[in-house]
């Protein structure tokens, strides 16, 4: 391809090797007509020495006249004059060939005779006169043809120095235009080139030399390596994203740990990380649905980007709800992602994603990875409510083991003997029976309560928590009873501490009981509730018999126990009954746990 090109191409060299052997035959040829004129001027001027000397030898003889026989040798004039066959050429192209014969002629048939005769010089003188009169017309015309050969000379010269001189115009001309200015242009870009500048262009001539071509690869050398530069300049752009993507997510990871391994409530951490993560995946709108049991209807979903802070928020530094998200993609493609371990299942993360920016491989890994730190967390979490929860019921455990291993005991032994006490038939002073009767029913309640907190002591919580084991227990109590309890609970989840479930679940398990027992009830209706003062109301309604009015008397030691227990979560009891139109009893206390998202039912 490249021979072809360079077929049809005008070479340079071609044409400077052709105006150098043009302007070399200039100089040649006019080295050679110089000189061939200047051997033409150096015969004439021999042709005009020997012809004075022609003329002085006429002269001479004229003197000696009249000869001698030995000086006739004299008369051989043209016998010494022997021109060369140059010189006689020379006279030939003046056209003096014949006047220089004449004269031979002439000497020899008339003068040479006359001098031989003549005996007096004044016979011979015009004779003489007229022929060296001949003699100097032949040597004027040889110095006019002469004249004009050198001016011919000069002519010539001066036409050969402007055709020279018109040549090397043209060389110069030619080298500045297709040797020197592309040799710049080429350098330059050579420079251009060295310096990582690929923009500069060789303008390529329709009839293409060496340099054309030479500017042509060149061309096509920049346009590659300027292709190849751009490549590599965004390959290491893309590199550069890639190291600075990569270590955003090593940074996010990074903080993502500290955050949820930090003392904050579980919302603001799980909020924050996640506000952080839409930064560097393509999705928004994260929401997070987390279960306090394994009852999948049952869950409170938490998100950012809410109009204003929940009411009931305990923490006024958090404003994790608050936080704004990315803008909402067109027709964008809900993703979730459950929230679980190999034991339990804890929630479900829920995501939109944009349907013209799927995840790479990268972003489902650090999202995974996000996932399993986070279900991680949550883990933790109810694994140390748990363990407290653990440590109470053991430590209550032991309580109850010594107060049935000790006062039980003796309450029960003191019961025996107050028993066999009154079966004695010397007590006949009715003040020795009432007395005995009082004794008997204090020791029974002090029994009763002492039997109550054992039972309580021993109670412990469902491992997933308290509202796990408040619907187991309605579930017992919906087959005792023998219908549906209506049950609506509308705290936040893990709103209710171990320490606090325990107190509750007692109250809720004695007052089923009592309705249970008692209040032959047909419907029974549970609440719990949450205001914007943080304050938790629970109500346990039954259509029952109702109290008597009296709650002290035998049978209802509970219900002192319930006081006690709502004493010590500092709440208030209120219980309303009225005889056959049935019991309410509310509970009430404030809130201790920081709850930062709010509660959706399904």
């Amino acid at each position: 391809m490249l021979k072809r090109k360079i077929n049809h191409s005008v070479s340079i060299i071609n044409w400077l090797t052709l105006l150098m052997f043009f302007l070399g035959v200039i100089a040649l040829l006019a080295l050679s007509l110089s000189n061939r004129f200047a051997n033409d001027t150096k015969g004439s001027a021999y042709m005009i020495n020997q012809l004075g000397l022609l003329r002085m030898k006429n002269y001479q003889l004229l003197s000696m006249i009249p000869l001698q026989q030995d000086e006739y040798s004299r008369l051989n004039l043209f016998d010494n004059l022997l021109p060369t066959t140059q010189h006689l050429e020379t006279l030939n192209r003046y056209h003096l060939i014949n006047e220089f014969y004449q004269l031979k002629n002439d000497w020899l048939v008339d003068i040479s005779p006359k001098l031989k005769q003549a005996q007096h010089i004044e016979t011979i003188r015009n004779d003489i006169d007229q022929y060296v009169a001949r003699i100097d017309a032949l040597v004027h015309q040889i110095d006019l043809k002469t004249e004009n050969q050198i001016g011919y000379i000069t002519q010539l010269q001066i036409l050969f120095i402007i055709l020279i001189s018109i040549c090397l115009i043209i060389q110069i001309y030619y080298l500045r235009r297709y040797l020197f200015a592309p040799w710049r242009k080429l350098i330059s870009m050579a420079e251009a080139i060295a310096q990582h500048q690929f923009t500069e262009r060789f303008t390529v001539r329709p009839r293409m030399n060496e340099f054309d071509l030479l500017g042509q690869a060149l061309n096509k050398m920049s346009d590659q390596i300027e292709f190849q530069y751009s490549l590599l300049a965004e390959k290491v752009a893309e590199k550069t994203a890639e190291l600075q993507q990569k270590n955003n997510i090593v940074s996010f990871q990074y903080q993502a740990i500290k955050q949820l391994h930090s003392s904050l409530p579980l919302c603001e951490r799980f909020l924050t990380i996640l506000h952080n993560l839409e930064q560097l995946v393509p999705l928004s709108q994260f929401q997070i649905r987390l279960y306090e049991s394994d009852a999948p209807e049952r869950y409170q979903q938490i998100s950012y980007a809410n109009q204003q802070k929940h009411p009931y928020c305990q923490d006024p530094q958090c404003n994790a709800c608050l936080i704004p998200a990315k803008p909402h993609p067109k027709n964008g493609r809900q993703r979730y992602w459950y929230l679980q371990d190999n034991q339990q299942k804890y929630g479900i993360l829920f995501a939109v994603q944009s349907p013209t920016n799927p995840l790479t491989e990268e972003q489902e890994n650090l999202l995974n990875s996000i996932i399993e730190q986070m279900t991680t967390a949550i883990m933790l979490d109810r694994q140390i409510e748990q363990q407290k929860h653990y440590l109470l019921i053991k430590e209550r455990t032991a309580m109850a083991r010594e107060l049935h291993d000790s006062i039980a005991q003796s309450l029960s032994c003191i019961k025996i003997h107050l028993s066999c006490l009154q079966m004695q038939a010397d007590l006949t002073s009715p003040e020795s029976i009432n007395l005995l009767n009082t004794m008997r029913k204090e020791v029974n309640m002090t029994y009763s309560q002492l039997r109550e907190l054992i039972t309580s002591f021993r109670l412990r919580l469902n491992q997933t928590g308290f509202y796990a084991s408040l619907t187991e227990l309605i579930e017992e109590f919906n087959q005792k009873l023998q219908l549906n309890i209506a049950f609506d609970y509308q705290l936040p989840l893990n709103m209710i501490t171990s320490k606090y479930a325990i107190h509750l679940l007692q109250i809720v398990r004695e007052a089923m009981n009592n309705i249970f027992k008692h209040a032959k009830a047909s419907e029974v209706a549970l609440n719990f509730n949450i205001n914007h003062d943080q304050i938790i109301t629970i109500t346990i309604r039954d259509n029952g018999v109702g109290l008597p009015t009296n709650i002290r008397q035998e049978n209802h030691y509970g219900l002192i126990i319930m006081k006690d227990r709502v004493d010590l979560l500092n709440g208030n009891l209120t219980i309303d009954s009225n005889p056959n139109k049935g019991t309410q009893i509310m509970i009430t206390f404030k809130a201790t746990t920081a709850i930062a998202y709010q509660t959706i039912e399904e």
